[in-house]
């Protein structure tokens, strides 16, 4: 079993890999200039984080294969020339002398950037595991966004021109991090299985389309959402190009190298979440304005709306990559419970006067709507006849919904339904994290790292 960081680990640890004797820059003593005798070597190298330091050749590291890749940039003109033959010996006359202030270009080393190692808090792999990438919490949104960026550039005019809109800046990125971490986990390739991660955000940001319209939200991603921006007829055409996207994306994995069998198998995972995105959207506008509705019947609907589309990632990177029947339903019910997590602590978000502010969209939203989100259902069950009536009337009479969402998070505070509703938000969280504990030894555990840093609270 891949063994994981405690829950309470820091969510930045293991970010830098152990640093390893062979991976440090091996120097030769016949490749060091002669310095100056006033200039002291114990006195040189010692590097404060707010002064640059004073870059001599001899402190430059030879750049090998594989070195890295959190050292700091070294610039091709901030290096002595050297002989085309590999790994030339530099010699001495080659080498300019170094003052103090004399080497403008020197790339600045700050010793933050430098890896720290970290050996009780990273799971070491298993023998016979394939080899880890460098970092163990490896980042896709920079690849991402310039994938997004390719496909829909800034002349881009009509339907792709909404879609940029859409599309970029981009959110969380939850979703197609699953797909490519769930696929790196097994061994696939991220160049065959970036088309699929694209598509299931495109899927995402669709359905982001016509939940603003249902849901009368004029902002968007601290901006104007797409129907406010471009019409609502627009946003329901741009929505529906986005969910067929979804599926040409599989198509275009398969152009990449990924085998037939598998991108079937994917289109069947595909097609059965969308279906259920759409009845568990369904559902949610069927509950609106039932206070009497239960935990259970609130999950239900939670796991089709949110939590489905969670898991269709994390099954279809773990198909596309390569990985067996049990592995795709061991990631795809992480994939549920981190879905079930997530709404859970987004329902309570608009409660939070801190977090609130940096939503992106209006906070008021399911109040407006009259939607009896989960910590509301939790106070409702716990509060007395006078708190219940006062919470009835702030969700289904209220007018104003500043007021409406100022009482309810009275009542909510009173009863402790908002500490409740975090506590089964980290409850399912941590069933998460324990699922990938039963990952074959073979996983990457790099990528089952940055899997478990996902269950955490990005407030």
């Amino acid at each position: 079993m891949t063994e994981l960081p405690s829950e309470d680990a820091s969510a930045d640890a293991g970010a830098h890999p152990e640093a390893r004797p062979e991976a440090l820059p091996q120097v030769r003593p016949e490749a060091l200039p002669q310095v100056r005798p006033e200039v002291r070597p114990e006195s040189v190298p010692q590097v404060r984080p707010e002064a640059r330091p004073e870059a001599r050749p001899e402190d430059q590291p030879q750049v090998r294969p594989g070195a890295h890749p959190e050292a700091p940039e070294v610039r091709p003109e901030a290096l002595p020339q050297v002989r085309p033959e590999a790994r030339p010996e530099a010699r001495p006359e080659d080498q300019p002398q170094v003052r103090p202030g004399a080497h403008p270009e020197a790339p600045e080393v700050r010793p933050e950037a430098l890896p720290q190692a970290q050996p009780e808090s990273v799971p070491q792999p298993q023998p016979g595991s394939p080899p880890c990438p460098p970092s163990p919490r490896v980042e896709f949104a920079e690849l991402l966004e310039a994938e997004f960026v390719r496909r829909w550039p800034g002349r881009s005019a009509g339907l792709d021109a909404v879609h940029r809109y859409a599309m970029i800046p981009p959110g969380k990125l939850l979703r197609p991090s699953l797909v490519l971490h769930a696929a790196l986990t097994v061994g696939g390739e991220l160049g065959a299985v970036l088309p699929a991660a694209v598509g299931i955000e495109g899927a995402h940001v669709g359905s982001l389309l016509h939940d603003d319209i249902i849901d009368r939200d004029t902002e968007r991603r601290g901006r104007a959402a797409v129907h406010t921006e471009f019409g609502p007829a627009q946003a329901v055409v741009a929505g529906n190009a986005l969910f067929f996207s979804w599926f040409a994306a599989l198509s275009e994995c398969r152009r990449l190298g990924v085998p037939a069998d598998r991108v079937a198998r994917a289109v069947a995972v595909q097609a059965e979440a969308g279906v259920a995105i759409c009845r568990g959207a369904f559902d949610e506008l069927a509950m609106r304005g039932d206070l009497e509705l239960g935990v259970d019947a609130y999950v239900a609907m939670a796991r089709a709306k949110t939590a489905v589309l969670l898991a269709a990632a994390c099954r279809v990177g773990v198909i596309l990559g390569g990985g067996d029947a049990p592995t795709t339903e061991l990631l795809g019910d992480f994939g549920d419970h981190l879905g079930i997590c997530f709404q859970i602590r987004d329902d309570v978000l608009p409660y939070d006067p801190i977090a609130a502010p940096a939503m992106g969209k209006p906070s008021d939203s399911d109040v407006r709507n009259r939607c009896p989100t989960l910590p509301v259902l939790i106070a409702h069950r716990r509060a007395g006849p006078e708190s219940r009536a006062a919470l009835r009337h702030a969700l289904l009479d209220e007018t104003e919904p500043a007021l409406a969402l100022c009482r309810i998070r009275a009542v909510l505070e009173r009863t402790g339904a908002l500490d409740t509703a975090h506590a089964m938000a980290d409850d399912y969280a941590r069933r998460a994290r324990e699922l990938l504990t039963r990952l074959p030894a073979t996983a990457h555990v790099a990528h089952v790292r940055a899997l478990a840093l996902l269950t955490r609270p990005a407030h």
